[in-house]
C-alpha cells in the first residue's frame, strides 16, 4: 500500500486519549504542552505532537516532543507533522520553534533546524 499524504487528517487531542506511544512521551517529555495534535489515518493514529506554546509576542513555540509509528517512519510522515506543527506555531503569531530534543539529529537537519549552543535544535520563520 503506498502512502498518500492526503489521506492524513489531524486532530487536537488531550492526554487521556493519547494512544499509548505518544502517551509515554507525553509524560516523559510534554505535560506543559498546551497544544497536542495527532495524526490519523481514518481511525489509526500514526503520529502526534507536543507544542508549548511562546510566552511573548513572536516568541518562540517549543516542540516538546513528536512521534511516528515504527512503520511509518522513513515515509516523510514526520516531516509532514513536523510542517503542521509549524503552521500552527506560525498562525499564533510565533517566531519559530525550539526543541530540547537531540535525537534524531538526521531529521532537524533534513529541515533546516540549525543545533542551539545550549543544545537542541531551532527553526526561525521569516517575517513576510
Amino acid at each position: 500500500m503506498t502512502l498518500s499524504f492526503r489521506q492524513i487528517e489531524v486532530f487536537r487531542a488531550d492526554p487521556n486519549d493519547l494512544p499509548e506511544f505518544l502517551l509515554t512521551l507525553h509524560h516523559q517529555f510534554g505535560q506543559q504542552s498546551d497544544l497536542l495534535r495527532v495524526a490519523k489515518i481514518g481511525t489509526q493514529t500514526v503520529a502526534g505532537y507536543g507544542l508549548t506554546s511562546a510566552t511573548e509576542a513572536r516568541g518562540n513555540f517549543c516542540l516538546d516532543w513528536i512521534a511516528v509509528v515504527p512503520e511509518l517512519r522513513r515515509q516523510g510522515v514526520g516531516r509532514w507533522v513536523m510542517g503542521h506543527a509549524m503552521g500552527v506555531a506560525e498562525s499564533k503569531s510565533g517566531g519559530g520553534i525550539v526543541t530540547p530534543m537531540l535525537e534524531p539529529a538526521e531529521f532537524f537537519q533534513r529541515l533546516h533546524f540549525t543545533a542551539r549552543d545550549d543544545g537542541g535544535w531551532q527553526s526561525v520563520f521569516l517575517p513576510e
